[in-house]
């Protein structure tokens, strides 16, 4: 920039002396060779002059109005430069500084940042960044300063502090400015301090679950052992001293033996359930096909007159946890098997489709008693069933086990239903599926 105001500070006068030094040594020459006389030689001195002063006020007039062009287009440069620079800095929705490297004091400063910080314009320029953080976290950030000088860094997150001591969750950008003569650093800042709540909050519910997971387990496993009492000593009653007692006491004493039973099904429920994610995933070559008939197969033994149609496609492997996949075909195929008993024609159908995605989704399909879509969320809560008319035994727990089985896994599992015709179950486990030769 000094040299393009040198040149042009020099250029006109330059120009013009030149122009000059060759008007007086040739023109003189050309007028006496062109005059025959002293008195002709005089008019063409007086011409020669004339003809002197409009090419030199033609010639600085141009050379002027040159100059004043450049200066227009340098004008129109400035203010596109700072144009870009309100664009890109004032007006930055992002809070952004400039920072001196040697003193680390702020030399400008967007109203972004004085908006997220709380100070005026002409406070946040009396700081220095180190006043933003905390004196503990000081040191890191000169470190971090200190290795990467003369590179673009991200950093984070820090605490920053504002105007009224509120703590401040940021991820710091800053790139040196050395570039257009300037020892300074642009930074700008992201806002993390709403993601960091909800990252304390999601810390928080994730102890709390396990607080509460680790309490139920425990609480599940001690009562093991009065509920075996109460079904033991009830059975007892019941074979010997029913002669003892009268109609009413037996069956009381039935009544007691069975809520017994219920109890011990429901904490044995609540200690899978519970149970679940304190066991790490073990990955193995599954036989999906083959857990799903063996699960069939028991189903059937507890009523072997039962009629029933059932397909299942055929050679469906996958690489997963076997144990978890095992208790999801259980319990889905426990919920189908139990909510067609009284549908004519009952069929059940397992099988494996993939999406758009290439995602491998697998499927229980039933034809039986089915239920209003607007249930299709509540059904994986514990203890919710779609159906409280106690024509179908179970605690309501078993679909609460297949999501907490299908989530510990990686997947995700749904529902499509309609009320007599029957429900469909998806779930995914993001695993691979692969043929029974590969």
């Amino acid at each position: 920039m000094k040299d393009l105001r040198f040149s042009r500070s020099f250029r006109v006068p330059l120009i013009f002396g030149i122009f000059s030094v060759l008007w007086i040594l040739f023109s003189d020459k050309l007028a006496f060779a062109m005059a025959p006389t002293l008195e002709r030689a005089g008019l063409y001195s007086m011409v020669k002059g004339l003809i002197y002063v409009t090419l030199a006020t033609t010639l600085i007039f141009l050379l002027l109005r040159k100059d004043e062009t450049h200066k227009d287009l340098l004008m129109n440069e400035i203010a596109a430069v700072q144009r870009s620079f309100n664009l890109l800095f004032e007006d930055n929705p992002q809070a952004m500084w400039i920072y001196d490297n040697n003193s680390f004091a702020i030399m400008a400063v967007n109203q972004a940042a004085c908006k997220v910080y709380g100070y005026s314009s002409d406070e946040f320029r009396k700081l220095r960044i180190t006043d933003l953080r905390r004196e503990e976290d000081i040191p890191a950030m000169l470190k971090i300063i200190s290795d990467y000088k003369d590179e673009l860094r991200q950093s984070g997150p820090w605490e920053h502090l504002k105007k009224d001591g509120e703590s401040l969750f940021v991820k710091v950008i800053s790139h040196p400015l050395r570039s257009v003569g300037l020892d300074s650093t642009l930074v700008s800042v992201i806002d993390l301090t709403e993601h960091q709540k909800t990252l304390d909050e999601l810390d928080t519910a994730m102890q709390e679950r396990d607080d509460f997971e680790s309490f139920g387990y425990t609480a599940s496993h001690d009562l093991k052992a009065p509920i075996r009492a109460i079904i033991g000593y009830s059975d007892i009653l019941a074979k010997e001293y029913h002669k003892q007692l009268d109609s009413d006491g037996n069956k009381f004493v039935d009544q007691i033996h069975q809520a017994g039973l219920t109890m011990n099904e429901m904490l044995d429920d609540m200690l899978v359930l519970t149970g679940i994610n304190r066991q790490p995933l073990e990955y193995e070559r599954v036989n999906f096909t083959e857990i799903v008939h063996e699960t069939m197969n028991t189903l059937k033994l507890q009523d072997p007159e039962r009629e029933l149609e059932f397909t299942v496609n055929p050679e469906m492997t996958l690489i997963a946890d076997k144990g978890v996949t095992r208790l999801i075909v259980q319990n889905l195929l426990q919920n189908a098997w139990k909510y067609t008993k009284k549908t004519a024609n009952p069929h059940i159908e397992v099988g494996s489709l993939e999406n758009d995605e290439g995602e491998i989704i697998y499927f229980v399909r039933d034809n039986g008693l089915g239920f209003d879509q607007a249930s299709a969320e509540l059904i994986f809560e514990p203890f919710t069933r779609a159906h409280t008319n106690g024509a179908y035994e179970g605690m309501g727990i078993g679909l609460s086990i297949v999501r907490r089985a299908v989530e510990h896994h990686g997947g995700r599992v749904w529902v499509e239903a309609e009320p007599e015709k029957g429900a469909c179950f998806y779930f995914t486990l993001q695993q691979r599926v692969t043929t029974a030769n590969n």
